[in-house]
């Protein structure tokens, strides 16, 4: 495989998605929707040795798991398996460093970034236009960076403390 077959991998991936949701059946693009999200999540565009690579998954789904324990509701047990999951994350930040969470970070916001973007139009086929307007938000996506990320949250904060 070629380094441009590797760059190429998460476009041809979103591609079969995109195809796949402007077809006729529906829910048939969701298996692809997922492929898709794989791949984009797994183009970091930085080169990550194996070790840190495996240490950013699991950063990934920690962050995961939190996030959905962070739901209202659960009582006391949910609250308590929060508290572990936070506890696991903060000692996989100390072993793995801020890089690697950096990373980790970036690419769960950009996976529910894009799984949002599949949503929107897993309800209907989609049109040309549409099909323009996934790989335009794709690639928006993709370009992000940790620090853009990092000022965008920051100012979104800002902007619901004034209003709130």
């Amino acid at each position: 495989m070629t380094e441009h077959d590797d760059a190429s991998a998460p476009k041809a991936a979103l591609r079969k998605a995109v195809e796949q949701l402007c077809g006729d059946e529906p829910g048939g693009g969701s298996e692809a929707a997922q492929e898709a999200v794989q791949a984009l999540a797994d183009g970091s565009g930085k080169a990550w040795t194996a070790d840190q690579e495996t240490q950013i998954r699991a950063m990934v789904n920690q962050i995961r798991k939190l996030r959905d324990l962070k739901r209202p509701g659960g009582g006391w047990w949910r609250r308590r398996r929060k508290e572990w999951a936070r506890a696991r994350l903060e000692d996989m930040v100390k072993a793995g460093g801020p890089e690697l969470h950096h990373e980790a970070d970036l690419r769960h916001w950009k996976s529910l970034a894009m799984v949002e973007l599949m949503l929107e139009f897993a309800g209907s086929p989609m049109k040309q236009d549409d099909v323009e307007k996934v790989l335009t938000h794709r690639e928006a996506v993709n370009a992000v960076t940790y620090e853009e990320y990092q000022q965008a949250r920051k100012a979104l904060a800002e902007k619901q403390a004034a209003a709130g």
